[in-house]
């Protein structure tokens, strides 16, 4: 019986070693990935056609078990959003790609240029870029259950080419 009875505190003792461990090595992994907050979180891709849009983190809060971690906070009032629009064609869809589509909302939301700060709201699933020439500004807007995170991007619309007549 004594056997048996110290065989079993062994298992014990073993089963709680592992469980430290695997306790330890998810706080550690945790810190690390706070520690440099840009690595872990989603990526994001847009683009119009074939036009890969330039699309920019300005802020975020992503939350571990540690802690909490805030972005940058550039502030689009303030012009701190280094934007460089693309040029795209007039009434082409819009397509936003998360690396993690597991996403529990996103918000797109469109300013009429780049020193325009009111955000017109963009419903539907498919989000076309507008048919009148100009420069148009997004604000990608995403919850996930661990954080948000919020983008920006740019387009011109071009105007069509002017025909010169003699």
């Amino acid at each position: 019986m004594r056997g048996k009875g110290r065989a079993l505190l062994k298992i014990v003792f073993a089963a709680l070693l592992i469980g430290a461990a695997a306790v330890a090595s998810l706080l550690i992994k945790e810190t690390l990935d706070s520690t440099d907050p840009e690595n872990t979180m989603p990526l994001i891709e847009a683009s119009v056609g074939y036009a890969k849009l330039n699309v920019i983190r300005a802020d975020f809060e992503w939350n571990y078990i540690t802690r909490t971690v805030r972005g940058p906070a550039l502030s689009d009032e303030a012009g701190d959003v280094p934007l460089a629009p693309l040029d795209v064609t007039p009434n082409t869809q819009l397509v936003i790609v998360m690396s993690d589509p597991n996403y529990l909302s996103m918000k797109v939301s469109r300013a009429d240029g780049l020193s325009d700060t009111n955000y017109i709201e963009l419903y539907g699933d498919e989000i076309l870029t507008p048919t009148v020439p100009g420069i148009y500004k997004y604000k990608i807007e995403v919850s996930y259950k661990k954080g948000s995170l919020l983008y920006y991007t740019a387009v011109r619309v071009p105007g069509s080419p002017a025909v010169l007549l003699e």
